[in-house]
This record gives structure tokens, C-alpha cells and sequence, in this order.
């Protein structure tokens, strides 16, 4: 299998670790979920390290998931706390995009947050954001989301995450990308498109927009609901050169380690990104 096969395999859940949470097989690790607050304690470190793994035993926060969290409290407060000593602040405004709702229950509880939604309400489209949400938001969370924005309104997506911000906000980004090389794009060409199911198979239907038809047999769909085909497996130098073009004044990609919550990451690919306004 070739390097990008085994970064899409290991993104997707393929490559994670045989053994179950409760298991020890090989070194472990002892830490305090950010999410949740639970204490876990012998956790098999090649389970905890995989980006995917549920391995808090509480609630099932990944390292995805635990990450974002220390990063927001980082963010908004200057010091790790765990989403449970997160103060009440309801002064404190975000969204979150189709966020997992281990945590998007709490941060409601606590702060003026909503989770929205590509095709339910509370709904948010975020190649067409309407002006009145502009200029509002101290935060915002898009995790595993912009995979799968279309190629035409993927730079109007970027632009608007930006414009949804306060001038002292930040946008809190995971996406599934390459270290090196360039984004690849599965419909460069797409335009007209459609989903069918045929014998079992999905299949894409594209109609460019010089009128020529496309077939896409081999698709990749991620778990969830709403638009879950993926569009593409950006790169690092172009999901920060996006950001930039956005309007973000600044972005970073953190895979540093705080071990207290179970934060630590064995790769160099499809890290978080924080791009403040």
C-alpha cells in the first residue's frame, strides 16, 4: 500500500489497534478525560494515540475529540481545564458544525454555544452563511467537516468561517490531510451532481460544467449523518495557504502532547489547526 493508502486507512478506522479499551497489551497510559472529567487509567498507549479510538472509558472521546477541547480552553481561558470546570460564561459565544455531541451538549450548558447542521436544523450552511450571524462568534468548530465542501463552494467555505468571527475570534479546524504534496481533489470537475444507487453500489454522476458526464464508482464515505462523501485529502501547506486567503490573521497546527489528558500524538498528519481571526 502506498503512503497516502496508508494515511487514508489509518484516518478511516482501518489501521486502528485490535485491542479494546479495557485491554493491556504493551505499554498503557493513565489520564484524566478533558471531556468528561473521568479518570482512565491502563489504557493501551497504542489505543489512546490512535486519532479515532474511543478511548476514554467514560464517554468515549477519542484523541480527536479531547484534543479540540484543550484547544478551545486554551483558547478561551489560557489554561487547560476539562469541559466540566469550563466556568459558566454565556457571554462567551460559538457554533459548532455538526459536533459530536459528547461534548457540544456540555459547552450549551455552559457557554452560548449551538451545534448546527448541514441538513437539519439548527442548520448552517457554510458556503452561504447569512450576513446577520457575521462578526458574532468568539469561537467556531468544524471537525471532519471540510472534506467534504464541495470544490466549488470550498473557498466560500473557508472565507465565511472567517467572516463568523469576532476580531479576537478563533476557528478550531480537523480535517484528514497529507504532511507533504498537494490537496487531492476525488471531482475537480464537479458541478451537476448527483447519487445513485445501483446493485448495491453507490455511484457519483457529475455533468461538468462544459457539459460533459462523469461516472465515480469508488467512493469513500465517512459515518454520519447529512453529506458524508469524500471530496477530497488536503495537504498542510494548502489547508494553511487557505486559511491565510480567508482573511485568518494567523493559523498553527499543534501534535504537541499534554499527557494529563491522554493528548498525544504519534503522527504528523491530520492534526488540529488553530486559525485565529
Amino acid at each position: 500500500m502506498s503512503t497516502i493508502g496508508r494515511l487514508i486507512a489509518a484516518i478511516r478506522g482501518k489501521a486502528r489497534s485490535p485491542q479494546p479499551p479495557g485491554a493491556v497489551a504493551g505499554p498503557t497510559v493513565d489520564f484524566t478525560c478533558n471531556v468528561c472529567g473521568g479518570d482512565n487509567r491502563g489504557v493501551p498507549l497504542a489505543y489512546a494515540e490512535n486519532r479515532e479510538n474511543q478511548s476514554c472509558r467514560a464517554c468515549m472521546a477519542s484523541l480527536r475529540m479531547r484534543s479540540l477541547m484543550y484547544l478551545l480552553s486554551m483558547e478561551l481561558f489560557g489554561r487547560p481545564l476539562t469541559l466540566p470546570e469550563f466556568p459558566v460564561d454565556k457571554g462567551i459565544r460559538g457554533l459548532g458544525m455538526s459536533d459530536w455531541e459528547g461534548y457540544a451538549g456540555a459547552l450549551a450548558a455552559k457557554l452560548d454555544y449551538a451545534n448546527t447542521f448541514y441538513h437539519r436544523e439548527p442548520r448552517l450552511d457554510i458556503a452561504d452563511v447569512p450576513e446577520s450571524a457575521m462578526g458574532r462568534h468568539r469561537f467556531l468548530i468544524s471537525s471532519d467537516v471540510f472534506e467534504h465542501v464541495p470544490p466549488f463552494a470550498l473557498d466560500a467555505a473557508f472565507r465565511n468561517s472567517r467572516r463568523l468571527l469576532r476580531h479576537d475570534g478563533c476557528f478550531i479546524l480537523t480535517v484528514p490531510f497529507a504532511k507533504e504534496g498537494e490537496t487531492r481533489e476525488h471531482f475537480p470537475r464537479l458541478h451537476d451532481y448527483r447519487l445513485v444507487e445501483e446493485g448495491g453500489r453507490r455511484r457519483l454522476i457529475n455533468r461538468t460544467a462544459g457539459g460533459l458526464e462523469e461516472v465515480f464508482d469508488e467512493l469513500v464515505f465517512h459515518g454520519g449523518e447529512g453529506m458524508t462523501l469524500e471530496m477530497r485529502m488536503f495537504s498542510e501547506s494548502d489547508l494553511l495557504r487557505r486559511l491565510a486567503a480567508a482573511g485568518f490573521s494567523s493559523a498553527r497546527v499543534h501534535g504537541e502532547h499534554y499527557a494529563p489528558y491522554g493528548i498525544l500524538w504519534p503522527i504528523d498528519h491530520s492534526l488540529p489547526i488553530v486559525a485565529r481571526a
